[in-house]
Parts: C-alpha cells; sequence; structure tokens
C-alpha cells in the first residue's frame, strides 16, 4: 500500500511538471508588418495610434487568443465594425475622409485606439518638396 502511495505521489509530480499551462501564442509582442496595421495582443491595439492619409487601408490583425472587434459608430463620419474576430483574423478599412476615429473592442471596452486620417497630398504639395 505504501509502494503504491508513492509510486502515485510520483506519477502526480512528473506529469503536474510537464506542462500544466496555457502556451502563450507569442513571448515578446508581434510588431506591425507594415506601416497601417494594427496587432491586437494582450488586449491592446498595437499601436495605439495610427496616422495616414486619406485612401489608406488599415488592417486590423488578432494575435490574441481570444476574440475581439475594432468598432467606430459614428452618424457622421465613416463607421466601421469587423464583428468578432477570432484569433488569427483580420479586418481592413479604407479611410477616405480626413479626421480622428477613437475605435474601441466592444467585448473589452477598455480596450481603444485611434486613426488619424490626414488630407492625401495634391500634386502640387508633391511636386514643391
Amino acid at each position: 500500500m505504501r509502494l503504491a502511495f508513492v509510486a502515485a505521489a510520483v506519477a502526480l509530480t512528473t506529469l503536474t511538471s510537464c506542462g500544466g499551462t496555457v502556451p502563450r501564442q507569442h513571448d515578446t509582442a508581434p510588431t506591425p508588418a507594415q506601416g497601417h496595421q494594427v496587432i491586437i495582443w494582450e488586449y491592446k491595439f498595437q499601436p495605439g495610434t495610427v496616422t495616414i492619409p486619406a485612401g489608406t487601408t488599415v488592417t486590423w490583425v488578432n494575435r490574441d487568443m481570444t476574440a475581439h472587434t475594432a468598432t467606430h459608430y459614428s452618424f457622421s463620419d465613416e463607421p466601421f465594425d469587423s464583428g468578432n474576430m477570432g484569433a488569427n483574423t483580420t479586418f481592413s478599412h479604407t479611410f477616405r475622409t480626413p479626421g480622428a476615429y477613437s475605435y474601441l473592442c466592444m467585448l473589452h471596452q477598455g480596450m481603444t485606439g485611434t486613426v488619424v486620417v490626414e488630407a492625401a497630398p495634391t500634386s502640387s504639395s508633391r511636386e514643391s518638396r
């Protein structure tokens, strides 16, 4: 009986030391692959603010293990809503009108971000550079 107890204790110790934790998707924060990309990771939008010229598409990439949204509701400018984005999914929106677009995750409302859209450069402003 004592030998069976010791064997069970050794087996339990061995099994619990083999893992027992949920594997993390990333050990370090993923970085955007391009300047117009927002990474969702550890319940944050990274970067928190993106500045782009009008006509640019921003892509959100969910690198978290839980669902998130990127949602901007408005009656006067460009609303967008990704819907529930599962792990490793993307959502894109093209911003056509200059302005500041604050957005949030509808599932985790402490998660917020901003897209600042500047007027696209005109041909005369490009030539003067």
